[in-house]
């Protein structure tokens, strides 16, 4: 039983660390500006990790313009991708899919 349990252990610990490498390929930064500019959404991220510790000191910040998605507001966590794609992680999928069918939680 304990070998069992220790190879469970094994298992998950890999799977974890593959997902968490695959995560590595961009930067997490908060939106500070946005503006609407025919049809596709500029915004201005600050590379600060989402953490209110380094927006301060954060010396980096970039314009990246994607079709619009009005998930993408000022002062949401997103992570911007090599490519330059950009998803909100400020939220889970989870709670998205509930706000959007109005079920309170």
């Amino acid at each position: 039983m304990k070998k069992m349990t220790l190879a469970f252990v094994v298992l998950a610990t890999l799977g974890l660390t593959a997902c968490s490498s695959q995560q590595d390929n961009g930067y997490k930064g908060t939106v500070l500006f946005s503006s609407n500019e025919g049809g596709e959404l500029k915004l201005t991220v600050r590379k600060d990790n989402c953490e209110a510790a380094q927006r301060a000191t954060a010396s980096e910040d970039v314009v990246v313009a994607q079709k619009y998605d009005s998930d993408l507001v000022v002062g949401a966590c997103v992570r911007v991708y090599d490519d330059n794609k950009v998803r909100n992680v400020s939220r889970s999928m989870s709670h998205a899919t509930l706000s959007r069918a109005s079920i309170v939680y």
